[in-house]
């Protein structure tokens, strides 16, 4: 489905005092290519990161993201994919290997943009979140539609739009030409993360998921590259899994003709970033500075 290296544009870390200044890299699809010998999984220290995952429908898009740390503590952006073995990897982890993830004893607000949601969109997002409940304990509350446009530009804290509180996960479909974000040319859906240190762990509060409204999929979650294959697999990621190098879980970063499930691995991923796990209180909401890069 996607993969992590390659960008459009950066932004630069910015020091201060009493916020986090994360790196933002846009990600640019790549042709498929051979595959290659499983490699370890890379990781690159950083304070808060915004990270991006790319769904290609018949082709392999690959992203890198980095930043650099600026805060107390570490938040370390797992690039590479988990080898079959391992079942599952973390889009995120601290320095004592910790993973970054929601808190699961609240539940995560989303809001839609509604523009150009497809006619099953709604019902096959609902399935994937009930899905993803399933599979996580997570628990989702739909706060309603919203004129926001994903971008990479997003702030994760609005406290004008959404008070004062770190801004819901915002899910869209969305045509190329209306984001910054880089869907299109095959690139069929995106996921960014916003993840920060904790004393108990990094924590994700905030994120986007954007497929792309220009390149319509077949609806429902059935055999060959679906709408719902391509959210449970960014879903996943905004809740806090990585790739993984094995073709039988959702999590593997290609599309497969499969019918769209989590494999054991994915359960095992989900469990361990979701309710199973424990409650994970998350630092309180605060503005991130954002600057320009090279």
């Amino acid at each position: 489905m996607d993969g992590d290296s390659g960008t459009d544009a950066a932004r630069r870390a910015t020091p201060g005092a009493d916020y986090w200044a994360p790196v933002v890299l846009v990600p640019k699809p790549q042709p498929l290519v051979a595959a290659a010998p499983p490699r370890r999984p890379g990781r690159t220290p950083t304070a808060v990161m915004i990270t991006a995952a790319v769904v290609v429908a018949g082709g392999l898009a690959v992203v890198a993201s980095r930043a650099q740390a600026v805060a107390t503590g570490q938040v370390i952006a797992v690039s590479e994919p988990a080898e079959p073995v391992a079942g599952w990897g973390p889009t995120y982890v601290d320095e004592q290997g910790l993973p970054a993830r929601w808190d699961p004893c609240v539940p995560i607000s989303y809001v839609i943009q509604p523009g150009w949601i497809p006619d099953a969109g709604r019902a096959d997002l609902d399935e994937a979140l009930s899905r993803l409940t399933a599979a996580s304990g997570l628990q989702f509350s739909y706060e309603g539609d919203t004129d926001e446009m994903p971008s990479a530009h997003r702030q994760p804290y609005q406290p004008v739009r959404y008070g004062e509180r770190w801004a819901p996960l915002l899910i869209g479909w969305v045509p190329p030409e209306a984001t910054d974000l880089g869907i299109g040319a095959g690139a069929q859906g995106l996921s960014l993360s916003v993840a920060v240190p904790g004393r108990g762990g990094p924590s994700l509060v905030s994120g986007q998921v954007v497929l792309d409204a220009g390149n319509r999929l077949a609806s429902g979650f059935g055999a060959g590259t679906t709408d719902g294959e391509v959210l449970l697999h960014e879903l996943a990621h905004a809740v806090g899994l990585g790739h993984v190098l094995d073709p039988t879980q959702v999590m593997y970063p290609q599309t497969t003709n499969s019918e769209s499930q989590f494999g054991a691995g994915d359960r095992a991923g989900l469990a361990a970033v979701g309710a199973p796990a424990g409650c994970h209180p998350v630092p309180r909401a605060r503005s991130l500075r954002l600057s320009a890069g090279p």
